[in-house]
Formats: C-alpha cells, structure tokens, sequence
C-alpha cells in the first residue's frame, strides 16, 4: 500500500504542477501580448482560468493525502493517540460521504449537460469544464481512503510522503512550540 500510495501522490502531484505550469504559460503569454503586440489572443484568458480549475482540482487530492490542510489542533492535542486516530478516519469517512453526495449530484447536473454548451473563446466543450468537480471528489475521496488505511496501519501520510527537503526545511507543530 505505501508503494502505490508514493505513485499515487507522486502523480496527482505532477499533474497539479503540470497544470500551474501551463497556467503560469497562458498569463505570461497575455500580459506580453498586452504590453509589446497590437492583438491580444483571447484563448489565453480561458485556457489560464481552466488550467487553474484543474490544478486545484488535482491538487486537493494530494492534499488531503498528504493531511496538509489548515485546521485547528488545540483541542485534539490534549486527547490520547487512539482517540486521535479514531477521530482522524471519522473525519475522513465523513468527508468521503462528502464527496460521494457531491459525486452523485454533480454528475446529471454539471458533466452530463442536456445540451451542448461551449466555451466563448476556446470553444470547448463545457462538459470538459465542469468535469474538474467530478475529478475533484472522486481524487478527494481516494485520498481519504488511502489516508484511512494508512492511519489504521500505523502509517503517519506526511512521513511517508515527506520529501528530504521538507524534512530538512524545520516544519514545525504547534505541539512542539507549544512544549
């Protein structure tokens, strides 16, 4: 499990970058053909919003692998290791349910349009847009699952995921300033 854990991390985590990257491209390409050329390509303004909707939408998943978003951890410090995992894969299995109730609904909604709609200047199908909502549950609800059986293995996902720069860049909890 933790080799197909590292895959899959490692590639959600290439693909979100691949994304930036193209975004970064596509607003670089605007503002230079805003400042030195007399035509400005519209496709730029879409091609960096959709990039960016995907990049997030791929990258929520390595963040929730990775145990990596912001929350408060006062309360939860002071209870005992057991009851701190038991509250970590509840948590998971309710966001998974999440995520299943938003899959369910998404899908007739917003992927399955009733009739074609496209996009003003790329003229892409919107499908392919509102798809990055699907993708963004589905990825989310895989990481909670690969993060439930790791947390009921004895497995912490930031160690197994940390990188040697992270590991030598000085994170630090709010337990250990606290002590």
């Amino acid at each position: 499990m933790k080799i197909l854990t590292k895959i899959y991390y490692w590639l959600i985590s290439f693909v979100a970058v691949i994304g930036m990257i193209g975004y970064i491209a596509a607003v670089v390409i605007q503002v230079f053909s805003r400042t030195f050329l007399p035509v400005v390509p519209s496709w730029t303004e879409e091609a960096a919003r959709y990039l960016f909707i995907y990049s997030v939408a791929v990258g929520a998943g390595a963040v929730s692998l990775k145990d990596e978003y912001a929350r408060v951890v006062i309360i939860t410090s002071k209870f005992s290791e057991g009851f701190k995992k038991f509250y970590e894969v509840l948590i998971c299995v309710m966001l998974i349910i999440f995520d299943v109730y938003l899959a369910y609904y998404s899908v007739p909604k917003f992927v399955f349009l009733r009739f074609r709609m496209v996009s003003t200047a790329m003229q892409l199908p919107m499908q392919w847009i509102n798809f990055s909502v699907l993708l963004f549950v589905i990825l989310q609800a895989v990481s909670y699952v690969m993060r439930i059986i790791l947390l009921l293995s004895g497995t912490d996902s930031k160690i197994l995921l940390a990188s040697s720069e992270e590991e030598n860049f000085g994170n630090v909890d709010v337990e250990e300033v606290a002590e």
